[in-house]
């Protein structure tokens, strides 16, 4: 960003003075806060800028020439101008247009060579703001490797959450792994805000709803952790969701795997309800509860990636 806004500064100023302008430096002010906007808001920025500058130019002139160039009646402008930005929402524009009304106040001299310079100062500093902003890094990679790291992850935890499930690992183990998760999807949602708002005109919020989609996950998988801290026993409903999690499929290309995992899941519903035997003992009964509720929260984890990849994926 630093980079981008001094060669924007620079290229504005140079074509400023080529064109011979007056407070040609002051381009510099206007190019640095237009560059400040995200690209999809900084058309409709630039358009309430230039509109406001038509204004502003319009009422300075007409108080500086009927009551002349004094302080009192520069602050009369200041007073009506800013009043109807912020009765249209538009306070963004006070700020610039007043450093081009400061000008003609200097001057204390009204013209339309002196007025055209000041709207040109105003459209070339935005003009060469959006230009600047076109050109813009492209963040695509990052959020790929955001991606992959995510899904590593995951692939991770629902390995270890299986091992749990047979007293091989301890959810306590994944605290560190949970953490990192988060970090990674928050820096992802983060980045891919800004990937979004680096277009003009095309709609891009695959990766915001993915990092959203994934942040869902996470929470599930989070609340999940206290269903896998029982010393199980060995049944075959362990088994199944064992099994199952091991192989729980992230890539979230494949509507067929999603399927896929819905069917298998309805087939341990049905297991758990009509085959699986009442449990005898207490902690049987504290088992099949946890597992009851372990096997739910597998259901939202797929439905939430099912859901993205069908409205999302195919627009990829």
């Amino acid at each position: 960003m630093s980079l981008k806004t001094t060669i924007g500064v620079v290229f504005a100023i140079l074509i400023a003075k080529a064109l011979k302008m007056e407070f040609y430096s002051s381009v510099a002010t206007i190019v640095v806060v237009s560059m400040l906007s995200d690209k999809k808001q900084s058309i409709k920025l630039a358009a309430t800028r230039l509109l406001a500058a038509i204004v502003s130019l319009g009422i300075s002139s007409l108080l500086f020439t009927i009551f002349g160039f004094s302080l009192g009646v520069f602050g009369l402008y200041i007073l009506i101008f800013t009043f109807l930005m912020y009765k249209f929402n538009t306070e963004i524009a006070i700020v610039l247009n007043i450093v081009l009304v400061m000008h003609i106040y200097s001057l204390e001299e009204i013209s339309l060579p002196i007025l055209l310079n000041e709207f040109g100062l105003m459209f070339l500093g935005i003009l060469v703001a959006l230009v600047i902003n076109f050109f813009i890094l492209d963040i695509e990679k990052e959020l790929i490797e955001y991606q992959k790291q995510t899904e590593n992850l995951f692939d991770s935890i629902f390995k270890n959450m299986g091992k749990c499930l047979i007293n091989e690992h301890q959810a306590e183990l994944m605290v560190g792994q949970l953490v990192e998760l988060d970090e990674i999807l928050s820096k992802g949602k983060a980045r891919a805000y800004k990937y979004m708002n680096s277009y003009y005109i095309q709609q891009n919020n695959y990766y915001v709803e993915y990092f959203i989609m994934r942040k869902q996950q996470y929470y599930t998988v989070r609340t999940m952790q206290k269903f896998i801290k029982l010393k199980f026993l060995k049944q075959k409903e362990v088994e199944l969701l064992k099994n199952f999690t091991e192989n729980i499929v992230n890539n979230t290309k494949i509507l067929n795997a999603c399927e896929s995992q819905m069917i298998i899941l309805e087939e341990i519903k049905h297991h758990f309800t009509h085959v699986a035997e009442l449990p005898p003992t207490h902690d049987q009964l504290q088992n099949r509860i946890a597992l009851h509720q372990y096997l739910y929260s597998l259901e939202d984890l797929v439905s939430v990636k099912m859901r993205f990849v069908k409205e999302y994926e195919k627009n990829k």
